[in-house]
């Protein structure tokens, strides 16, 4: 039976899914990625958000993941608390991205219809994966959502989110709920 990822997945661009592989849970701070296996498992549950036209083979070794992560995390953090980044950190994003360069092309069907293909120009699976996730990061850092990537405001939370919405502050409305709670309890038994 093959493992399941246990961290949360809330429907952010992969990026942020990606950094959200550190997160925490009663109080303590969990690593999605500390297993092989949860590392493979995370990314079957991305799987519909990566990109198509995968060629078959292995995902990213879990210590890559783990590397582009740290950088991706650095980045975004960055990003969100309007700090200078790294030239470093930069470098080794725009490397992964060009791991496996991408180009568009078009195939038609036996019944007239045509679809859009990918081609990888021989870039393994486990390329491919990793380049995408750095893609998505400096698409994030770069393009128009780039003011929309917040921390989540809640006590304990250690989570980003893009921002859909001019009011919210919160990644879930899990997190939203337990601020409100704590706030009434505050101002009820003070």
């Amino acid at each position: 039976m093959s493992a399941t990822y246990r961290g949360p997945l809330r429907a952010e661009p992969i990026a942020i899914e990606l950094h959200n592989t550190v997160y925490a849970a009663a109080g303590q701070v969990l690593d999605g990625l500390a297993e092989p296996a949860s590392a493979e498992a995370f990314i079957r549950a991305l799987g519909a958000h990566l990109p198509r036209d995968l060629p078959p083979g292995r995902p990213p070794p879990a210590e890559q993941l783990v590397e582009l992560r740290a950088n991706v995390r650095a980045a975004l953090h960055a990003g969100v608390d309007y700090s200078p980044q790294s030239p470093r950190i930069l470098k080794a994003l725009s490397a992964t991205a060009g791991r496996a360069p991408a180009s568009v092309g078009i195939a038609g069907g036996s019944d007239g219809e045509v679809k859009l293909t990918t081609h990888y120009h021989g870039a393994h699976r486990s390329d491919i994966v990793l380049a995408a996730f750095a893609a998505d990061a400096i698409e994030l850092l770069t393009g128009p959502l780039r003011d929309n990537v917040h921390a989540c405001g809640a006590p304990g939370c250690v989570l980003l989110y893009l921002k859909r919405h001019p009011r919210q502050r919160w990644c879930s409305n899990n997190c939203g709920n337990r601020t409100r709670q704590a706030r009434h309890y505050r101002r009820t038994h003070s």
